[in-house]
């Protein structure tokens, strides 16, 4: 479950990133160092883009935390509402995209919207997977393999159970980014759908009474 929800985000960044005017929706460190590239006069950036990801992003977290918080004595419930909010929030996305054309200039209004839509869906995603615990970082690649490297021998460390998915995070992320690429020549739209489809069948999963999860609301 958590390969395939690393898969997603970097599906969502390759549309971000390559159809949006080179922000990321997910990944939020890049537009953190977009904004600082802007500042110092870096040129080719859109500064307006990655402010509107960081601010959806955040606003997700705080929505997805908030939500976690007052339902915490109702976990099926909580499960059953996150797993909905950030598929029906690409979907959501995906119609502000149709007929719109990946970025080759400045973004218009729509750009702006589908943006912070993404941005707002990954954020709630982000922070329910911190609040179930989940043992990988499915948006954070740096830590997932400064954590591959430290649990091996050859960074003289001991290998644990979790390695197998470390690296598997890796390359879902490689697969997921080129997935999202290819998706992406089909438009904006389709691209979407399909990360949505996905995050709503991984929700779906986990908030059915026969998961764990669930079970144990």
């Amino acid at each position: 479950m958590l390969i395939a929800l690393t898969a997603v985000t970097g599906i969502v960044d390759a549309v971000a990133f390559l159809g949006l005017g080179q922000v990321f929706t997910a990944f939020m460190t890049g537009n953190t160092l977009f904004l600082g590239f802007a500042v110092a006069g870096g040129v080719g950036l859109t500064p307006l883009g990655s402010l509107t990801a960081l601010a959806g992003f955040a606003a997700g977290a705080v929505a997805g935390s908030r939500l976690g918080a007052v339902t915490a004595a109702r976990l099926r419930w909580w499960l059953l509402t996150s797993a909905a909010i950030a598929p029906t929030l690409l979907v959501a996305a995906a119609l502000a995209a149709i007929g719109l054309d990946s970025v080759r200039g400045d973004l218009e209004p729509r750009h702006y919207a589908v943006i912070a839509l993404t941005a707002l869906a990954m954020g709630v995603r982000s922070a329910t997977m911190r609040r179930l615990g989940a043992g990988l970082n499915t948006t954070l690649v740096t830590g997932t393999l400064v954590t591959l490297v430290r649990h091996s021998e050859l960074g003289g460390g001991t290998p644990d159970t979790s390695q197998p998915y470390r690296a598997a995070a890796l390359v879902a992320v490689f697969a997921g980014a080129a997935v999202g690429t290819l998706l992406l020549r089909a438009g904006l739209t389709v691209a979407l759908l399909v990360a949505a489809g996905v995050l709503g069948g991984i929700g779906g999963y986990v908030a059915h009474p026969a998961s764990g999860r669930a079970h144990n609301a």
